[in-house]
C-alpha cells in the first residue's frame, strides 16, 4: 500500500513513518506540510514526493492511503477530504473531539468506499489480548476495579499544542483517553456514570492533571488519571476479589524494546508474563490487511464512538 502523510508532526516522524518502513507492503511515497518541513522529512526517510499543501497530496493518484497526524481539531476536515479523494484513512487519536464528528468521519469513508481506522496504536500490542485472557480465566477473581495512569512532564516555556484549548488540548484528550479506551476494551461494558476532577491551567484553560471515575454497567469502577504535571507513567491494573493484574508499560511498550510485562499477584504468589509486539507496525499491518481482504473494521469504529462519547462527557464537566 502506498501511503501519503498529511503533516510533519513528531508522531509521524518518530513513530508512524519508521513503523511503515518496518512493515512489509507499506511504502511512504508522499508527504505534505504547511510549515515547510516536508523536504527535511522526505530527505530523512527517502520519500520521493513532497507537497506544500494537503490538497495537492490528496490529488496524487499514486497515494492509496493517508496517515493524518494533524492537530485534533483538524481530523474531521481532512478525513472527509481524504475520503472524497478516494484515499483510505488512518487518523491519529483522538479521531474527533465529539461523537457526532467521529460518526460523520466514519460515514464519509463508508460512502466513498474507503477504509477508516483511528490510530490508537496501543490496542494492537498482544499484551492486551493476554490481559483479557487472564481476566476471563479468573486470574484475579471477580473484577472490582480498573485503575489506569498515563502521565508525562514537559517544558512549558514555549508553545505546545497540548495546551491549546482551541485545538483539543488538555491531558484528558492527550493521554487520559488511553485509560478510558483500554478499560472499555477489557470489560466491554456500558458506562452508567462518569465523574471527573481537574486541575485547570489558569493561562491556557486546559486540564493539566485530571482524575476520572467511571461506573460500568456490571458494577466495575474505573479510575483514570492523566497529567502533564507528573513523571512518565503508562500503566493499568485490574483489581479483583482474588488478585491484582498489572500491565507495566501499557501504552508505550515500544520504549521497552516492544516488550510488554504483565504481573499477576494472587493466593498462588506472583507470576510474570511477557508479550512482544511492534504495536505501531501491527497497527499499519492490521489496517492494510483489512483493506486487502475486505475485512470489517466495525469493532474498532464502535470502540472509537463509545470512548469518544465518554471523553466528551469528561471534558465538558467543569
Amino acid at each position: 500500500m502506498k501511503w501519503g502523510i498529511l503533516g510533519a508532526a513528531n508522531i509521524a516522524k518518530k513513530a508512524l513513518i519508521p513503523a511503515m518502513k518496518r512493515t512489509d507492503g507499506a511504502e511512504v511515497v508522499a508527504v505534505a506540510s504547511l510549515s515547510g518541513k516536508e523536504e527535511a522529512l522526505a530527505e530523512q526517510f527517502q520519500i520521493p514526493n513532497t507537497y506544500d499543501s494537503y490538497e495537492a497530496l490528496l490529488e496524487d493518484s499514486e497515494v492509496e492511503a493517508v496517515y493524518i497526524p494533524l492537530p485534533n481539531h483538524l481530523h474531521k476536515e481532512w478525513t472527509i477530504k481524504a475520503a472524497q479523494a478516494g484515499k483510505h484513512v488512518l487518523c491519529e487519536k483522538p479521531a474527533a473531539l465529539n461523537r457526532q464528528d467521529a460518526e460523520e468521519m466514519i460515514q464519509a469513508c463508508e460512502e466513498h468506499g474507503v477504509y477508516f481506522l483511528e490510530a490508537f496504536m496501543y490496542q494492537f500490542h498482544p499484551q492486551h489480548d493476554k490481559v483479557k485472557q487472564l481476566v476471563n480465566d479468573g486470574a484475579v477473581g471477580e473484577v472490582a476495579m480498573i485503575r489506569a495512569s498515563f502521565s508525562f512532564f514537559f517544558d512549558r516555556s514555549s508553545y505546545n499544542i497540548r495546551l491549546d484549548q482551541e485545538k483539543g488540548g488538555g491531558s484528558l484528550w492527550d493521554v487520559g483517553c488511553y485509560g478510558v479506551h483500554s478499560a472499555l476494551n477489557i470489560m466491554n461494558e456500558n458506562v452508567m456514570d462518569v465523574q471527573v476532577t481537574k486541575r485547570i491551567d489558569p493561562e491556557h484553560g486546559v486540564d493539566t492533571t485530571a482524575a476520572a471515575a467511571l461506573l460500568l454497567e456490571n458494577g466495575v469502577v474505573v479510575q483514570v488519571d492523566s497529567s502533564f504535571d507528573a513523571v512518565m507513567r503508562n500503566e493499568y491494573e485490574v483489581v479483583g476479589s482474588e488478585g491484582v493484574l498489572k500491565v507495566h508499560d501499557a501504552y508505550r511498550p515500544d520504549k521497552e524494546d516492544h516488550i510488554g510485562k504483565i504481573t499477576v499477584q494472587n493466593d498462588q504468589g506472583e507470576k510474570t508474563y511477557t508479550e512482544e509486539g511492534d504495536q505501531y507496525s501491527l497497527q499499519v499491518k492490521t489496517f492494510m490487511e483489512a483493506v486487502k481482504n475486505g475485512d470489517s473494521l466495525k469493532k474498532y469504529h464502535e470502540a472509537t464512538l463509545t470512548y469518544i462519547e465518554i471523553m466528551e462527557q469528561l471534558t465538558r464537566k467543569p
